[in-house]
């Protein structure tokens, strides 16, 4: 991927997230900001390589949607899991203390759940509505697994490339890293670098 299309993607990125913010904004009452600060398009052997630590280093909390028809992948996104409880305080407006991190209980993950549906539905209807597709979902599923674990769940099912997504999880003056990866089949994956290819010849006309 050149630098322009990583551009023009972040940039897009940017403005899917952005709206995510907005609406939980509004769902919390809190100030929430979110930001791509980075960006990436690996073949799904590279991932490994990339070095996701310390966001995929131990156990993970993962809210997956995987998504059908002309336009096809699994979209996840990733959060440490030791950064559970702290998100869900901030998100409630509870104290945190860190002795609490591993007891994690049912509104910690429907906290995270929820954050996790509305972002990742706010960037695949803006992918779909770029593509001028209508997406198709499955139920959304909550995963709390080990490293090894969720790279072997990602690689056991198809598709060939990831767009890896480094997000800046901005709640008041508190901030958490987490990551999205969007797992592309190659037909799809070749649709939306041409849709990008489209949107910089359009630019520079």
């Amino acid at each position: 991927m050149t630098t322009t299309q990583e551009d023009i993607l972040k940039e897009l990125y940017n403005i899917f997230v952005g709206e995510a913010a907005n609406l939980l904004s509004e769902i919390l009452q809190k100030r929430i900001f979110l930001s791509v600060p980075d960006i990436k398009l690996l073949a799904l052997h590279e991932l490994k390589q990339e070095g996701l630590t310390p966001i995929l280093n131990g156990t993970v909390l993962s809210t997956s949607l995987k998504f059908g028809n002309v336009f096809s992948g699994r979209a996840d996104f990733i959060f440490p899991a030791e950064q559970i409880k702290y998100l869900s305080a901030l998100c409630l407006g509870e104290e945190y203390t860190e002795d609490e991190e591993s007891s994690f209980n049912d509104e910690d993950f429907d906290v995270v759940k929820e954050i996790g549906n509305i972002i990742l539905n706010s960037i695949m209807g803006g992918i779909g509505s770029l593509m001028e597709m209508k997406l198709e979902y499955d139920v959304p599923q909550v995963m709390l697994h080990d490293t090894g674990e969720f790279y072997k769940t990602l690689t056991s099912t198809e598709g060939s490339n990831v767009v890896l997504l480094y997000v800046s999880f901005d709640v008041d003056d508190s901030k958490v890293l987490g990551v999205i990866l969007i797992k592309f089949s190659l037909e799809s994956i070749k649709l939306l670098i041409r849709k990008v290819d489209e949107m910089s010849r359009d630019m520079n006309e």
